[in-house]
């Protein structure tokens, strides 16, 4: 097989600089033994080590024209067939390219066998030499590549996943080998059973071997999601800050899986531990976050981190972004709210800011209009971490208002099995329900539009946030200075609220001493005061009573309804059995065994939707004409058919004939548009 000419070239010149680059970091690491030094070289042994430390087709301009490649921050890199289009490289080096030339030190334009390369000065471009490859080489060997103080790794969902991925075994040893030294500790032992709890409804029954591997697994990637994060908004401090989430502004981190910080203060583990942190965020420094290119970019570390097989038990099959974005083209998304009640790593909820950005939405409304729910932790974190960096792409500064995505169990808030987000809040979450959901279930309060709920929401989760830190570093584990410090500086930011909502949940705030509850976990558990998404979680469930969001995209847990074994799953098969009965009767039962509990989440999704939803399913559960097993297909109609019959719905199917997800079953997509009676 042949290659284009340009390709040809491309190859040569990037293994030209690839031998020097050796040469150099060889040189430069006999001096320094640093991370960047091992981390760098280590990339250049490998094959994909050269796409991510010199990206090639880097789009600017809102991604209408790509540079061909970029070496670092030193230079920008363009090949051409013909010399004679040297003249034409230039101009566009100066105009179109000129936002991400005028941020390196170098252009070059090239052949293979003709070269120029340019000083990039502040307003224009130097011609420092033309002619041949040799005299090329011998400017990027002793002028160019010796000046490299540090190759910066653009933020690419495969770029991070490689540079995260390398020596992942080490790490993830190391923390497991602190786990265990600290597990039984009274102040993380919980953290672990609250974890370990939530993850169980998921997946039912495994070893206690499973659940401590995952655990570990999602620990790494939340101290890399975080480091990332906090080192992309310009924060630095020491490793354990950094790592812990506690710089960033808007909450991001969730208590569970930041149990490390209280493993600190055991001499055996501290050790394994700083290891762990102090290389994470040296790779996070690796990566320039300044480039218009980061978009959804722990989504890949996301899926190698947890194992397909994992996946597929779980029911997560993470959507690819062509059909993301498929989807939320069948909507009219500018000044709709959007809930995803399955967010995962939150691809949906990142697309759909963008989308509404891209169609002259301001970022500050955008953010307060998309919504996620899930019932794993690490999920919200990554969720939240993602819709921080997106906003910050779009608007050029850190968010002062948290995102929307909250620690909630969707299905069990739909069919009346609400979990709180931790053991030990159950009966807070049950006081919260009996008095707050009252009041709004029947209407004791007004809370006004849907973009007032959310408004609540945020005044809450923000109150918390600054209460918590604000008291911490006042009063440290002094737990009744913690709790009167916390009452103090919630009462303060609320009661001002020009809300009747929140006159009364200040009334349940103080009438169950939740700042007590707050100071003794941040006590209990070491200093770990990252425990407001989790508050707020609490009271998202409940109102949702008052929350109608206006579109719901979501790609479902796919799980057969005799496999799914949370405490509530007997509910949800005697709302789907009462649906299935009315249409086959006594064959109901049967046709419930060949079901999907994402068929009752479709049906939930449509009443609570004003406008519409779209929903990808398991292509036997929708639209298989193939195949001689159509209890899904009939149980997904069943659940369908009432509504269907009121009217007022526009409904089209998707079938999908290969194998979008690469994990042998193909999907289907149902688009639902309320259009009126």
């Amino acid at each position: 097989m042949s290659l284009k000419p340009h390709e040809n070239i491309r190859i040569n010149v990037v293994n030209l600089i690839i031998q020097s680059l050796k040469t150099v970091l060889e040189s430069r690491c006999r001096v320094s033994q640093t991370l960047d030094c091992y981390v760098l070289r280590r990339l250049l042994e490998k094959p994909e080590g050269i796409t991510i430390l010199m990206p090639q087709e880097v789009y600017v301009g809102g991604e209408r024209w790509a540079i061909d490649t970029l070496l670092g921050d030193v230079a920008v890199i363009e090949y051409k067939s013909h010399e004679r289009e040297f003249e034409e490289a230039e101009k566009s080096a100066r105009g179109k390219y000129w936002s991400i030339v005028s941020r390196r030190k170098y252009y070059i334009v090239t052949t293979w066998e003709k070269w120029r390369i340019y000083r990039v000065t502040k307003n224009n471009l130097e011609l420092v030499v033309e002619g041949s490859r040799d005299k090329a080489r011998e400017v990027l060997e002793t002028q160019i590549l010796p000046g490299l103080e540090t190759l910066k790794i653009p933020p690419l969902p495969e770029n991070i996943e490689a540079l995260y991925k390398l020596d992942h075994e080490k790490y993830l040893e190391d923390l497991k080998h602190a786990f265990r030294m600290v597990k039984d500790d009274p102040r993380i032992k919980p953290l672990y059973e609250a974890y370990r709890s939530l993850i169980q409804l998921l997946y039912g029954e495994a070893s206690e071997e499973f659940y401590e591997d995952l655990f570990i697994r999602h620990t790494y990637m939340h101290i890399a999601v975080t480091a990332s994060l906090t080192i992309s908004l310009g924060r630095t401090g020491l490793p354990e800050d950094v790592c812990s989430g506690s710089l960033i502004g808007v909450e991001v981190a969730l208590p569970y899986l930041n149990w490390w910080k209280t493993a600190l203060s055991h001499k055996e583990a501290k050790p394994l531990i700083e290891r762990v942190l102090k290389d994470i965020v040296g790779r996070a420094t690796l990566v320039d976050w300044s480039l218009d290119t980061a978009e959804d970019v722990f989504r890949t570390l996301y899926e190698f981190l947890v194992e397909p097989p994992v996946r597929r038990q779980l029911g997560e099959y993470y959507t690819p972004i062509w059909l993301v974005e498929m989807m939320l083209s069948e909507f009219d998304l500018p000044g709709k709210v959007v809930l995803d009640p399955f967010c995962g790593s939150g691809t949906f909820l990142i697309k759909a800011f963008h989308e509404k950005v891209k169609r002259g939405e301001d970022p500050e409304r955008a953010l307060a209009e998309v919504v996620g729910f899930d019932v794993n932790p690490l999920a919200v974190a990554v969720a939240r971490a993602e819709l921080v960096l997106a906003y910050k792409r779009a608007s050029g500064k850190e968010p002062e208002n948290p995102p929307h995505v909250y620690h909630v169990d969707t299905f069990a808030t739909w069919f009346g099995g609400y979990t709180a987000p931790a053991v030990e809040l159950d009966e807070l979450a049950r006081k919260a329900r009996e008095y707050l959901g009252v009041l709004i279930k029947f209407r004791q309060v007004d809370l006004g539009s849907t973009s007032n709920v959310l408004a609540v929401l945020r005044l809450i989760e923000k109150s918390l946030t600054l209460a918590n830190r604000f008291s911490y570093s006042e009063c440290r584990l002094d737990d009744k200075c913690l709790e009167e410090k916390i009452e103090h500086y919630v009462s303060e930011s609320l009661r001002n609220g020009g809300n009747s909502f929140l006159q009364h949940f200040l009334e349940h705030f103080k009438k169950n001493k939740v700042a007590g509850t707050i100071a003794k976990l941040i006590v209990k558990h070491g200093g770990n005061d990252v425990w407001a998404v989790v508050f707020t979680s609490i009271y998202a469930p409940i109102l949702l009573y008052a929350f109608k969001p206006d579109i719901i995209v979501t790609n479902p847990p796919w799980i057969p309804v005799p496999e799914y074994k949370a405490p509530y799953s007997e509910k949800i098969r005697s709302y789907m059995l009462e649906r299935i009965r009315s249409r086959v009767g006594d064959k109901a039962r049967q046709v419930l065994a060949g079901a999907d509990i994402a068929s009752a989440a479709l049906l939930k999704s449509i009443e609570l939707a004003s406008s519409g939803v779209g929903f990808i399913m398991n292509r036997d559960q929708l639209f298989n004409h193939r195949t001689p097993v159509e209890a899904g297909v009939v149980a997904t109609y069943c659940m369908l058919e009432q509504t269907l019959k009121n009217g007022g719905i526009a409904l089209r199917v998707y079938d999908f004939d290969f194998d979008v997800f690469q994990h042998g079953i193909p999907p289907a997509i149902v688009i639902v548009k309320k259009v009126g009676k």
